[in-house]
């Protein structure tokens, strides 16, 4: 599904993550987990094209991520970035947004399905009415987690997905995550009860 083939980036001409090589199964939960500082956002954002390795190749559904390939994959890829901004007056809107896409439109969820996976994250359906302005990190973390599931794509991206939850939270969103079954999901994170959550985890650093 998601092939590193010997693959080198450079950042300020310094080797940030150098001839690394692994695979990806289809539908697996992977863990990228280490010190900060070598390379894991890089190499979670390099599967969606936003970043292109010096050296090496990556391909994903045995193609190669290039320039001529890359809006192909990210039409099929879900990411959640570790940092987001919320351009939206309400949860709702923030929800409804994404389905109103072309692309999206025929994964736009009911009202009823909403509240269902608020249940599952232990959200309260009172925040669906609310102002994006009133709910928490927690919360806000939770509900994007949720519309990048909801989208249904083949590749689900997370970025520090439980940074701001306590341990309650977490174990609702490992739960969560496991569920995605057709769904090939790549994490980084440096919260050890969440890394330990998942058989699959890949060390990055020295």
């Amino acid at each position: 599904m998601i092939e590193f083939d010997d693959i080198t980036f450079i950042y300020d001409n310094k080797p940030l993550m150098r001839h690394f090589s692994c695979r990806i199964g289809e539908g697996e939960k992977v863990v990228l987990y280490g010190p900060s500082g070598h390379g894991k956002s890089t190499l979670l954002a390099s599967i969606a094209g936003f970043v292109l390795p010096d050296e090496g190749t990556i391909r994903i559904d045995g193609k190669r991520l290039d320039p001529a390939t890359v809006q192909h994959v990210r039409k099929m890829t879900a990411w959640l970035p570790q940092e987001f901004t919320l351009p939206f007056d309400t949860v709702k809107a923030l929800v409804e947004a994404p389905f109103n896409l072309r692309a999206n439109q025929s994964a736009k969820p009911s009202d009823a399905t909403v509240l269902d996976h608020f249940s599952r994250l232990g959200l309260e359906a009172e925040l669906y009415e609310k102002q994006v302005v009133e709910i928490s990190g927690g919360q806000r973390q939770r509900i994007m987690l949720m519309i990048a599931a909801l989208l249904g794509k083949k590749i689900v991206l997370l970025d520090e997905p439980t940074s701001a939850l306590d341990p309650h939270s977490i174990s609702l969103v490992v739960d969560y995550i496991r569920a995605m079954r057709g769904a090939t999901v790549v994490m980084v994170s440096h919260d050890t009860r969440f890394i330990e959550s998942f058989d699959r985890k890949i060390y990055i650093g020295d």
